[in-house]
């Protein structure tokens, strides 16, 4: 088996007769209206990986993770001419990456449900599907030639490593995302203070997932891949230079680790986009000629920045009254349709006022329990969510450019919240498509419907809990305690004081947390202890 690093999350699996190529984000436009960049640049790659996708010879497989845009690249695979190969996807509720390469015109399209095989020569590919809320992943493994593979990239499994390397058998490859990819604190309003040290904590929280994966998956070699984009335009360059944020680089992840994980036995590995690596030896075949270091990190920006000013050149445009007030009233119809389709809007507790900046003076105000949006001259209230964007970016999602999701992530946007608490209806309201809107509020209650309880034992002490999430329905029979108190969720780190009744101070949310006594009759089967 050999890996070819492609940037990003993405990787070409060369097994003797197959190859398999995941993710490959390859178009110099980046993604999310050009808001991400791949870090390092990975451009020159597109000749090779359309070769490795159109030379016919051997069985040729595209996996598609997910529907993000720095994983699924139209503008890329609208120019592979030769589609006679097989698109391997995850069958999502939602069917719009099927519904996609249906019109692509390849050889086949494999649909997989969550545990489904597809068989190549000399081994298989498997895929592992999560859909909770307005998360949609998938993560891959391919075994061949005798090696194992597993591609987490986004997807948050941590929950369910452990059955898998049971079921499995070892891995010998594992790559998991470690940087962070949501506009949580990066587009709030906090003073620099808040902001670093929001940025800290989620920073050594997805170290600490790493670290906890690779304690369960005990692979020989973790590469480290899914990192950091780069953030070229110049409204948002400020980013990449910020001393403390939620992007940090692999040399970060690497030092965290080499502390966390004394007398480890993985290898880490930080491939450079075109570096192949032969799977069996953990030795490279071939490096690509463009090094990334700390060193030269700066300059290498500002050099790939000057390369595509033209890009945010382009996007830039004046734009007249007329034209901003069409915008304003379309969104005022955006908003109200999302709202008549939120079952749930009786629990959103605070208006979300949203204002185009070229409007100041004509604030849009969501009243979830009064379902209605309406026009105001300014903030009536202290407890409240805001959003600021301009019209000239709101337009691209009005038009369909983008998703909202995508437009949350392209950056160009600032919020507020008061109190400082997360409100996930609220953030589903903003992120949901229209005709997803529903589906998000199924999805909610289906996890919540989930009763079924665990024991954790800290110390002398045990607490009966609700064993899923109420975010997103993690088993949390997988978890772990911190100051042991805190019980931690293996998916999104959130933490439950487990003194508290379960609470986190986050949002809110419970696990009904429950002390019982130090020596507990024995426990039925749903009440199994998770000793911690």
């Amino acid at each position: 088996m050999r890996i070819t690093f492609l940037g990003h999350a993405g990787f070409a699996v060369e097994c003797a007769g197959s190859v398999v190529v995941m993710d490959p984000w390859l178009s110099p436009r980046g993604a999310f209206d050009s808001a991400w960049m791949q870090l390092p640049r990975n451009h020159h790659l597109a000749p090779r990986v359309r070769a490795l996708l159109e030379t016919p010879g051997r069985e040729r497989y595209l996996y598609v993770s997910h529907e993000h845009k720095d994983h699924f690249d139209p503008e890329f695979l609208a120019t592979l001419r030769t589609r006679d190969f097989t698109v391997v996807i995850p069958r999502f509720q939602r069917s719009e990456l099927q519904d996609i390469f249906a019109r692509y015109g390849c050889k086949r399209v494999i649909a997989c449900e969550d545990g489904r095989e597809v068989p190549i020569k000399g081994g298989y590919i498997k895929l592992f599907v999560s859909e909770q809320g307005t998360n949609r992943d998938s993560a891959v493994m391919v075994r061949g030639d005798g090696q194992c593979f597993v591609n987490l990239n986004d997807c948050k499994l941590h929950d369910r490593l452990a059955r898998i390397s049971e079921e499995e058998g070892p891995i010998d490859l594992f790559t998991a995302q470690f940087s962070g990819a949501i506009w949580h604190p990066t587009c709030y309003e906090y003073t620099p203070e808040t902001y670093a040290a929001i940025s800290l904590k989620k920073r050594e929280s997805k170290f600490e997932a790493v670290a906890r994966a690779l304690e369960v998956v005990k692979p020989r070699a973790y590469l480290a891949s899914a990192g950091p984009a780069c953030f070229l335009d110049p409204a948002l360059f400020q980013l990449n230079l910020e001393k403390v944020n939620i992007f940090p680089n692999a040399s970060t992840l690497f030092r965290f680790l080499e502390q966390r994980l004394p007398g480890r036995h993985t290898r880490f590995l930080e491939p450079m986009p075109g570096d192949v690596l032969d799977a069996a030896s953990l030795e490279y075949v071939s490096l690509d000629g463009e090094r990334l270091t700390e060193e030269g990190f700066e300059s290498y920006l500002r050099t790939y920045a000057a390369d595509m000013a033209h890009l945010f050149r382009e996007r830039r445009r004046n734009m007249l009254r007329a034209e901003v007030d069409e915008i304003h009233g379309r969104l005022r119809v955006e908003l109200q349709r999302k709202l008549d389709l939120l079952d749930l809007h009786e629990r959103v507790g605070m208006p979300l006022y949203v204002e185009l900046t070229e409007l100041p003076e004509r604030l849009l105000r969501v009243d979830f329990k009064g379902r209605r949006v309406d026009e105001v001259p300014e903030i009536r209230e202290t407890t409240r969510y805001t959003m600021k964007v301009s019209a000239a970016d709101m337009v691209r999602v009005l038009d369909r450019k983008l998703t909202w999701e995508d437009f949350l992530l392209s950056f160009r946007l600032r919020l507020s919240r008061f109190p400082d608490v997360y409100e996930p209806i609220l953030h589903g309201f903003l992120g949901v498509e229209i005709e997803d809107m529903r589906t998000f509020c199924e999805g909610v209650r289906s996890t919540e419907s989930q009763r079924e309880r665990t024991v954790v034992a800290v110390g002398n002490r045990r607490f009966t809990v609700q064993r899923f999430c109420p975010h997103q329905g993690a088993d949390l029979s997988e978890g772990w305690v911190e100051e042991g108190r805190y019980l931690v969720c293996p998916r999104h780190r959130w933490q439950f004081d487990l003194e508290d009744g379960g609470r986190c101070a986050l949002n809110g949310s419970t696990l009904c947390a429950e002390s019982v006594s130090e020596k507990p009759s024995a426990p039925t089967p749903a009440e199994e202890p998770l000793a911690l």
